[in-house]
């Protein structure tokens, strides 16, 4: 009896990890910025398109190369381009938000090593709805 519940709960863990993965976000066009000396910050960019009926919202990204991802927008004030912090970025029904430079996207802080093009780092972006997305970026030195 005990390794038939074992089973199902394995069997339902697999189903929930699954539908997390196959949401109705998309993630495309990940790209980061390389840090060439660790601790500096550096950036990262992607496109968010929802598939869904409803609205979905980016509340925060995580990763192993830093222990502080912030998501940032850049703004104009009276002629001046100004960047800050933002809580969340929210994705319409049907929606489409593209995160690069000079708008939204993604500041890596305290970075644990440095990371030079032709690299790779993991990303986890986490969403109100659609629950935790893991992507891979590439480290590229401007947006293709």
């Amino acid at each position: 009896m005990k390794k038939l519940l074992l089973c199902a709960l394995a069997l339902f863990s697999l189903q929930l990890n699954a539908n997390a993965q196959e949401s109705d976000i998309v993630i495309t066009n990940e790209w980061a910025r390389p840090i060439l000396i660790a601790g500096r910050p550096g950036s990262a960019y992607f496109n968010i398109e929802n598939k869904g009926n409803e609205a979905d919202k980016l509340v925060s990204v995580t990763s192993v190369v830093s222990p502080r991802l912030e998501i940032h927008e850049h703004t104009m004030k009276d002629g001046v381009m100004k960047m800050g912090q933002v809580e969340y970025i929210e994705i319409s029904a049907g929606g489409r938000v593209e995160l690069k430079p000079g708008g939204y996207h993604i500041m890596i802080f305290d970075a644990s090593s440095k990371y030079e093009v032709g690299d790779q780092i993991d990303l986890t972006l986490h969403f109100e709805k659609a629950g935790s997305i893991s992507k891979t970026f590439n480290v590229l030195s401007q947006q293709r």
